[in-house]
């Protein structure tokens, strides 16, 4: 998949940037509506100590809510990063080529199925 013709790396350049621009959205609207003024007026009007670290938990609760939309963000960077440099397309862990489909569903994953697989494992493994 690497060395994709310019038509094409277009196009997934187009996919990839397009899905930063909507998550760059819901992540402004997800702070805003959860966070914003409401977080300020809250600080406002705690009345002690202990109200004051019940609003600094909740915008933290809140603020790791974005978690996987900033992971996926980064994703995005990198893919756009490989997309440049002429290695889209090519797994990071072993070299061969990701298959297309998969580019297609996930145009931002760095790894062949295999490596993910293995990757997964060996996550689990380390979690018991």
């Amino acid at each position: 998949m690497a060395g994709l013709n310019p038509e094409k790396q277009a196009e997934v350049k187009e996919r990839l940037l397009s899905r930063k621009q909507r998550l760059w959205q819901e992540v402004k609207q997800q702070l805003k509506s959860s966070i914003g003024d409401g977080y300020q007026e809250m600080l406002a009007t705690a009345r002690d100590e202990e109200d004051q670290a019940s609003v600094s938990l909740l915008a933290e609760t809140q603020l790791s809510l974005l978690g996987p939309k900033r992971q996926e963000l980064e994703a995005i960077e990198e893919a756009l990063l490989r997309l440049e440099s002429g290695t889209y397309g090519q797994c990071e862990n072993c070299g061969l080529n990701i298959e297309p489909r998969r580019l297609e569903i996930m145009p931002e994953t760095p790894l062949c199925r295999n490596c993910q697989q293995l990757r997964e494992k060996l996550a689990k493994a380390t979690a018991r």
